[in-house]
């Protein structure tokens, strides 16, 4: 909880020097783009997940930076923090689970003249994931793509809304056990541009 409250403040402190930098640059021909935002993370049809966690995990923050070296193309970064937490199915003892993606993508956006943009962006990248429960804890790394479309619509100045849906593929196999590292994500946030 304490690495959490400490990653929100800085995410905040950002997002204040953002502002600072958004006061000093006019929002046309901005060649890059942040955003923080948080949602749900709806995973496949899994019935094992299902009966430990639910339908998904709560998507607590998603940092997101991408460089436009072109007008309409760019490139970048996403890391993500999503959590959930249920019951074993046999003894109904607390289990907690932990996935961080991080994802390097390819972007096209499009401009429309009332200000509001939308994007398209492929990429591919690898998710840590941690599961705590009584039987103790399990660490892995598996590796994932995206293909994600959202919004950005200008608010003040620099400062945008912005929305997104990505979709995170695909189940890994590991033996006979099947590791579900993808899903449906859905979030809305705050995001900036200069």
């Amino acid at each position: 909880m304490k690495k959490i409250i400490f990653f929100l403040c800085c995410i905040s402190l950002s997002l204040l020097s953002a502002k600072s930098l958004c006061d000093a640059l006019e929002m046309q021909n901005s060649c890059f783009t942040g955003a923080f935002s948080a949602g749900y993370v709806f995973k496949h049809d899994d019935h094992i997940f299902r009966e430990v966690y639910g339908f998904g995990m709560v998507n607590v923050i998603t940092a997101d930076g991408c460089y436009y070296p072109w007008q309409s193309w760019g490139f970048g970064a996403k890391i993500s923090y999503w959590l959930a937490n249920g019951r074993t199915t046999f003894f109904r003892k607390h289990t907690f689970l932990q996935e961080v993606p991080v994802t390097l993508y390819v972007r096209r956006i499009h401009d429309f003249e009332c200000g509001l943009q939308i994007y398209a962006s492929l990429g591919g990248g690898f998710a840590w994931i941690k599961e705590k429960s009584y039987l103790g804890h399990v660490r892995q790394y598996r590796g994932l793509g995206e293909i994600e479309v959202g919004l950005n619509y200008p608010v003040w100045r620099c400062l945008n809304i912005t929305s997104a849906f990505r979709y995170l593929f695909p189940r890994q196999s590991q033996g006979p056990v099947k590791v579900d590292v993808g899903g449906f994500d859905v979030r809305a946030g705050f995001g900036f541009s200069f």
